[in-house]
């Protein structure tokens, strides 16, 4: 195996990080100590692209002596982490080595493993009760579109988590995201706060997103403002900034479009453009089914020739398994469509519907880029993630980040854990997170 180009593998791979580009600089300028600082720094939050970069580096003597038993374990991480090429090289290395100088390597690789704290699988874990109920909202009051972006034309949306009470009024607003920042939140916020969501029991926390726009979103303003931002090249160079911009625009490209779509790992990842289908009027299929009167609920289905449902994934989780034994082998339409996947969608009041099913590569995800984001330290993209996994969650608890710890109280407090709660409150709002003080109160 000849020397490793660092930066030939940059541009190869995807899965490049935020502080890679800083570390490469300081790789191209031959500070090797700086450039495995900085690649070190990654490694907690689980950078594949970091751990085979110190791998390269150990193997190719840069700026320490040539050291196999150190290549072939942070090979044997990075191959561990999701890298694609460091098992093939790992095999290599490892074949160099005898005995004891593999058993070492292990010994190493058991090290580096405990310094990621950020796991790259999700952990199955039995999932707690949840207190409290989602309940539905009886009054909304449509958010006003601000001047400034009706006179420029601008759309977007608003992402935003909410604690309502008992009486179902919405007390405690945090922005999750935006697009574009600074644009929508202020009327996105003032909407919200005159909601009012059906009385219950207990209090609840809450998601939404809500959409800014004076018409339909038209791809051709998307695909300008990537080309504009070069936010394909650049998330893929490893910038933070541009890997969440990123993300916020093809959560926007989605919510938008009019396609079914799911994600589909074993697709090869592609920079762009999204598909002219993505933006297309989807045909949208009437169907009759056997539910129980008032059943709400989705599913991807796959579909034979004679409209008989043969594979069936549904959701939400508490029906699922329900809703699945209902539709397998159900027949959904007698109509002539063509045999294959589709998105079911049952309303509760009898307009069901299937709508043809699309799979995209991970890397036309927003989840995927806010993924890259965070492991390269973007604590926006963190926040994003800690809502929607408990793996990012649990890191941002570690660091005491006040956001985190705010929510998360809130959760223990509406959960009967209340002292817990509280204490974590306590640190958010010495933190000097406002909205801490909010749920306070309001807890």
């Amino acid at each position: 195996m000849s020397k490793l180009p660092l930066l030939a593998l940059l541009f190869s791979v995807f899965t490049t990080q935020a502080d890679l580009l800083t570390a490469l600089q300081a790789y191209d300028q031959k500070d090797f100590a700086k450039a495995s600082t900085e690649f070190n720094a990654l490694l907690p939050l689980g950078s594949e692209q970091a751990a085979f970069n110190l791998a390269a580096m150990a193997y190719n003597g840069e700026g320490q002596p040539q050291d196999l038993v150190r290549a072939a374990s942070y090979f044997a991480l990075a191959a561990e982490l999701g890298h694609p090429k460091a098992k093939e090289l790992y095999q290599q290395v490892v074949a160099k080595l005898d005995v004891t100088q593999q058993a070492q390597a292990q010994q190493q690789l058991t090290t580096l493993k405990a310094q990621v704290k950020v796991p790259v699988k999700l952990i199955e874990q039995p999932v707690a009760k949840d207190n409290t109920e989602w309940r539905m909202p009886v009054k909304r009051r449509e958010p006003e579109y601000p001047k400034e972006a009706a006179q420029q034309g601008a759309f977007g949306y608003v992402a935003m988590r909410f604690l309502v009470n008992e009486a179902g009024n919405v007390e405690a607003i945090d922005t999750l995201d935006s697009y574009p920042k600074g644009m929508f939140e202020r009327a996105a916020k003032k909407a919200m706060k005159g909601w009012l969501y059906q009385p219950g029991k207990g209090k609840f926390i809450g998601h939404i997103l809500l959409e800014f726009s004076l018409g339909p979103v038209q791809p051709k303003s998307l695909h300008r403002y990537m080309n504009q931002h070069k936010l394909w090249e650049y998330a893929a160079l490893g910038s933070p900034t541009h890997q969440a911009a990123l993300g916020s625009v093809l959560t926007l490209a989605r919510i938008s479009a009019s396609s079914a779509i799911i994600v589909d790992k074993t697709l090869a990842p592609s920079l762009g453009p999204l598909p002219d289908w993505y933006f297309d009027r989807a045909k949208r299929i009437s169907v009759s089914l056997q539910l129980p009167e008032g059943f709400i609920g989705g599913a991807d289905v796959v579909l034979d020739t004679d409209g008989k449902v043969t594979k069936v994934s549904a959701w939400p989780e508490p029906k699922k398994a329900q809703l699945e034994s209902l539709l397998i082998q159900q027949q959904l339409t007698k109509r002539d469509i063509p045999a294959g996947e589709y998105r079911l969608y049952a309303d509760g009041i009898g307009r069901d519907e299937l709508v043809e099913l699309h799979r995209i590569p991970e890397t036309f995800s927003d989840t995927y880029w806010w993924e890259q984001a965070a492991r390269g330290g973007q604590l926006e993209a963190q926040r994003i993630m800690a809502s929607r996994d408990p793996r990012w969650e649990q890191y941002l608890l570690q660091q005491q980040d006040p956001v985190v710890l705010a929510w998360n109280g809130a959760k223990l407090i509406i959960d009967g854990q209340q002292k817990a709660g509280e204490q974590m409150l306590d640190q958010a709002i010495a933190k000097g997170y406002e909205t801490a003080k909010e749920l306070k109160a309001a807890l």
